[in-house]
């Protein structure tokens, strides 16, 4: 406001009260008018924060029903936990079975004869240690062995860097080959104690010794010639009887005998009798719909007060007619009452699996229809909410989309099987192995290994050969480090060795790039590579690596799809569905995000609010300058009344009588 040095000092008139008076009367009403715009404008941007809120929990609640595993899950339950313990797979058959666990599995324990203490010299050498099954005599003797070809090969040379019990130890885990070993010292002195990782009767271990020289390293022997080691727990598969019938397992995990059930044996009770049953796992999935459906009355519980004319107050909602929130409702409402594309059966909608719309907006949940329709129709219920694909054919398995595939029914047709790596090696002439052809290299799909060494001797067959082989390559460090693996066996038709790449596709590749002689079959030669798959996906081709086809073309782009079997042509078809929560999660993404709708709205108020903030400057400096300006007429006027009121009393004194002089 403006300086103000006197007021009403020649008049006495009350000039600053009339001043303030007149600047009120001017000012007040715009006030009032901005106080009113802008309370209005804090409050549409608080039940923006409001809806935001809500609408993000709807979201949150989404997350349950957002993929296709969640409705594939089945439960396992047992009788005794004890005992076993169960656990189902998606595929796994709605049963019930009889279990017996009549032995677990065990992995085999050697401990070598007492030596005075853990830093006791065991001698020099090698010492190889191979995997597979032990024939044992009736006193518990190695009388035999058969190698695992699937199981790595440990050759250790022993010299003095590690030539105690401890330095063995430490350079047995460190070779991290399938074998634990510790040194265990009592009353007696200490020993060595070798332990396989796995259980079972195919993972015994055979010890070999060579170039001890008497040095003592053949105490550490444990094979059908010497079992210098003793046995404290042999190799054993886990018995289970399965409704009378029994299997053996050389894990105490059991994965495979039935489909898609896993259990684990942790107690054995000959004779006691373990019931293990599954069942289709509808609570977590009636859970996720419910929270679906609460999260949904939430929003419209929080959106209605906001939308609508309330006839008590007779006043309407903050937001009522609010193009934004209008438009995100509708989409949602939309959306919710919409067919899902690509569905065929009897769900194609919320309304088909027991979600409605009440006259109030808000959803109900008929539990008894949706569980009917996951006992009947589970891949209808899952497309409706999950993007999803659906296969005729038991040998097409789908992996993935993105987002551009397009919801529909896609054929599969198979033009080229995908096929494995193969090499067909040279015809061996010598069933003995020594220094001069003890040796060699390959490459596994475009992993060099490094130099392998076979165990010198004369094998019984070239089918134990083979196995010697294959066991040597994939114990290979580099090729175990990208987890690379071959299979060998010996063709007795063509009499050849046959090196079989476990992968598939053109990258899988085998080639002997180095060699010490031939006379194994072992000669430097190139495979032929695999193939990968190949066909099309909705009548267009599609690009294939391994057994995966990947559409790349049309409505089906970036459908994945895993190809089995050995059979070209027709795999049946494909029936896929983005689902309905895949749409719901990006309306409301759209609305949420940084630059969404609410963002962009609630901005456009902020600004309303700052333009409010500037309008109350501009206000005040106007009312400044009215008041300079009221104040500088009134004290001019002042001035006037003063002088005219000192002319005035000057005109009364000079007018009055004065006082005759008798």
């Amino acid at each position: 406001m403006a300086s103000i040095t006197s007021t009403g000092l020649g008049s006495g008139i009350d000039i600053k009260s009339l001043v303030s008076g007149l600047v009120s009367a001017e000012q007040t009403p715009t006030t009032k008018r901005l106080d009113k715009q802008e309370a209005t404008l804090t409050a549409q941007i608080s039940s923006y924060g409001s809806l935001k809120s809500a609408m993000s929990s709807f979201q949150t609640s989404l997350s349950g029903l957002k993929y296709a595993s969640a409705f594939q899950k089945i439960s396992a339950t047992s009788s005794d936990m004890t005992a076993i313990t169960a656990s189902a797979g998606s595929n796994a058959d709605v049963a019930s079975y009889n279990l017996e666990v009549k032995q677990l599995a065990k992995s085999q324990t050697l401990a070598s004869s007492s030596f005075s203490s853990a830093t006791s010299t065991v001698g020099t050498g090698t010492l190889t240690v191979k995997f597979g099954t032990t024939a044992y005599d009736i006193d518990g003797n190695p009388t035999g062995f058969t190698q695992d070809g699937n199981q790595g090969t440990l050759s250790l040379t022993v010299d003095s860097s590690n030539n105690t019990l401890a330095g063995l130890s430490l350079a047995i885990n460190q070779a991290k080959a399938g074998i634990t070993a510790s040194v265990v010292t009592d009353n007696s002195g200490s020993r060595l104690v070798l332990s396989s990782t796995k259980t079972g009767e195919n993972s015994s271990m055979e010890i070999t010794v060579a170039n001890d020289n008497n040095s003592g390293l053949s105490a550490l022997a444990y094979n059908a010639s010497a079992a210098s080691m003793a046995q404290p727990q042999a190799a054993q598969d886990a018995i289970l009887a399965i409704n009378g019938l029994d299997i053996t397992s050389s894990s105490n995990t059991v994965d495979t005998a039935l489909k898609g059930l896993k259990l684990n044996l942790l107690q054995a009770h000959p004779g006691k009798i373990v019931t293990v049953s599954t069942s289709q796992n509808n609570d977590d999935i009636i859970k996720a719909v419910d929270s679906f459906v609460k999260g949904f009355n939430d929003l419209v519980s929080t959106v209605t007060p906001l939308t609508t004319y309330n006839t008590a107050t007779k006043k309407g909602g903050l937001l009522q007619g609010d193009p934004t929130l209008g438009s995100a409702m509708a989409s949602l409402r939309h959306e919710l009452g919409n067919m899902i594309s690509g569905l065929n059966g009897s769900a194609k909608s919320l309304a088909d699996i027991g979600i409605s719309t009440q006259r109030d907006g808000t959803l109900a949940l008929d539990s008894t229809k949706l569980i009917s329709q996951l006992a009947s129709n589970r891949l209808g219920v899952t497309g409706v909410f999950a993007a999803f694909g659906n296969p005729s054919n038991s040998n097409v398995l789908f992996l993935s989309n993105t987002a551009d595939t397009k919801a529909g029914q896609y054929a599969v047709d198979i033009t080229q099987i995908a096929t494995q790596g193969v090499l067909n090696g040279a015809m061996p002439s010598s069933l003995t192995v020594g220094a001069g052809n003890d040796t060699f290299s390959i490459k596994v799909d475009g992993t060099q290994s490094g130099s392998i060494a076979l165990s010198q001797k004369t094998y019984a067959s070239y089918a134990e050969l083979a196995t010697e082989i294959q066991s040597r390559i994939n114990g290979d460090s580099a090729l175990k480090a990208k987890g690379l693996s071959v299979g060998v066996a010996y063709d007795a038709d063509n009499d050849r060795m046959v090196f079989t790449s476990k992968s598939y596709g053109a990258s899988s590749q085998l080639e002997i790039t180095a060699n010490t002689t031939n006379t194994l079959g072992l000669s430097v030669a190139t495979g032929t590579a695999g193939f990968d798959i190949a066909g099309t996906i909705g009548g267009l081709a599609a690009t294939g690596k391994g057994q995966i086809l990947t559409s790349t073309a049309g409505n089906s782009t970036g459908l994945k799809l895993l190809i089995e079997g050995a059979i070209t042509g027709s795999k049946g078809t494909v029936d896929f569905s983005r689902g309905l929560i895949e749409r719901l999660d990006k309306v409301m993404t759209g609305a949420l995000s940084k630059t969404g709708t609410f963002t962009n709205r609630t901005n456009g108020l902020q600004k309303n609010i700052d333009q409010i903030t500037k309008q109350r400057t501009e206000l005040a400096d106007r009312m400044s300058s009215l008041e300079e300006r009221l104040y500088k007429r009134f004290n001019r006027m002042d001035a006037m009344l003063g002088q005219m009121q000192s002319t005035a009393s000057f005109l009364t004194q000079q007018f009055a009588p004065k006082p005759r002089d008798y």
